[in-house]
């Protein structure tokens, strides 16, 4: 299986404070600029954090290999471990920004 590496330009500071299997999901996320790939993590991370938002799985079909295999290892971590209503609001203020700019709003910084 391949393991996902680190994004140049991601903000591992950020990251630190998450779990080492959801990292390589939300660096893809924050790696700028903001592009195709984001959009779909974007929508897949907000569906395991706010009931409001849900990802279409077969947008996940045409992601390049690295996001899929970040993907996959975000979904394991949720099935087996689970996420705390803490680790939900982290992940959530830590996306918010870039749902906004996926609504055409300002690119996060």
């Amino acid at each position: 299986m391949l393991q996902p590496t680190g994004i140049p330009g991601a903000s591992t500071d950020v990251l630190s404070r998450f779990p080492e299997q959801l990292r390589p999901t939300l660096q893809l996320i924050q790696k700028p600029p903001s592009n195709d790939v984001a959009v779909v993590l974007v929508q897949y991370v907000a569906a395991f954090v706010h009931p409001d938002f849900v990802c279409n799985l077969a947008m996940m079909d045409s992601l390049p290999s690295e996001a899929k295999v970040a993907s996959l290892a975000f979904f394991e971590f949720c099935l087996n471990k689970g996420l705390t209503n803490e680790d939900r609001r982290a992940l959530l203020a830590f996306i918010q920004p870039h749902i906004v700019a996926t609504l055409r709003g300002p690119v996060p910084h």
